[in-house]
């Protein structure tokens, strides 16, 4: 008798063993992320602040980080990690990738990666105006007929101990336009400009990759066809914004094509190029210009001397439009 009850509460531990085991409470549901750091591709340790960002039931899970190594609890799916301030050098982008998949009972990991800037000192400079490539004096007024090219020229570079690093600059290049009206007297119609945003339109001698090319009116980015108007006794500021991949140690002459006048066809692409198309203009109209430029290098790079970095405004020169003949 002893054996048989022995027998019956045997099986009935199995039993409850085997559906303890295969219950939900022993199933795991989450898993596991971890974060580290590097600087200069050596492990480190301190304050980082970092986003991890996954699903969730009805709007995305936003797990906030704030040194690393860390380590998280999150659900099964997809994570993302980004960056947002702190480290101990110039952020360079997160191993092995920014966004991976979490199962449950697994462990994913994300690396932040720094290295030390690289000090250099960044300067520009503005150089001349030209007209249709030939420089011209500033104080100076010109009159134009269709199809002429009004461009500027600025000196810029990048200097430092590593000749030949390759350095992302970005620059922004900003162009005041002043419609002064019927020759000079302030009085006229609107000038109404179009944005091209021509590649080619921002070009460097040597040559460097051009990229991200922007134009923006009063700080706002314009799309491609875009009108802007110039009304009369009004100054808009135009800007050109792009990336520029430049050597450490290499000085470059930076030539922006910043507009045409009327010339009926639109160049995108080639030394034609231009920022803005002047649209329409009355016969002996007038506007003045006035350029100055800013330049500031890459991640990964630490400019050691902010003061040159923009240069003074250039000197003024009016444009004045010339229809043409009968």
């Amino acid at each position: 008798m002893r054996k048989g009850l022995f027998a019956i509460c045997s099986v009935l531990l199995v039993l409850v063993v085997s559906i303890a085991a295969l219950g939900p409470g022993c199933t795991p549901t989450t898993g596991t992320i971890e974060v580290k750091a590097t600087l200069d591709g050596s492990p480190w340790t301190g304050a980082v602040s970092y986003t991890l960002t996954g699903p969730g039931a009805a709007a995305p899970t936003v797990i906030n980080g704030s040194s690393v190594p860390g380590s998280h609890s999150a659900d099964a799916g997809n994570w993302t990690c980004a960056y947002v301030s702190g480290g101990p050098g110039a952020f360079v982008g997160i191993t092995t990738s920014p966004t991976q998949s979490v199962t449950a009972g697994g462990t994913i990991g994300f690396t932040l990666n720094f290295v030390t800037p690289t000090e250099v000192d960044a300067y520009v400079t503005f150089d001349s105006w030209s007209i249709n490539g030939t420089p011209v004096p500033g104080g100076a007024t010109y009159w134009v007929g269709p199809g002429t090219i009004i461009d500027a020229t600025y000196k810029e570079g990048v200097t430092g101990n590593n000749t030949g690093q390759p350095v992302t600059v970005h620059e922004t290049s900003w162009l005041t336009v002043h419609n002064t009206g019927t020759d000079g007297m302030g009085e006229g119609p609107v000038i109404t400009l179009h944005v091209v945003n021509g590649l080619g339109a921002v070009k460097t001698d040597p040559p460097s990759d051009v990229s991200n090319q922007q134009a923006t009116v009063e700080g706002v980015p314009k799309p491609i066809c875009a009108k802007v108007d110039l009304p009369a006794c009004t100054e808009v500021h135009l800007d050109a914004e792009a990336d520029l991949e430049q050597e450490v140690g290499t000085a470059y002459t930076k030539t922006i094509n910043w507009m045409r006048v009327p010339a009926g066809v639109v160049i995108l692409v080639d030394d034609g190029a231009v920022v803005f198309d002047v649209e329409s203009i009355g016969a002996w109209e007038t506007f003045t210009l006035v350029s100055y430029a800013c330049v500031e290098v890459g991640e990964g790079f630490e400019d050691t001397d902010p003061s040159n970095d923009c240069c003074v405004a250039s000197s003024m020169i009016t444009i004045g439009f010339v229809p043409p003949g009968p």
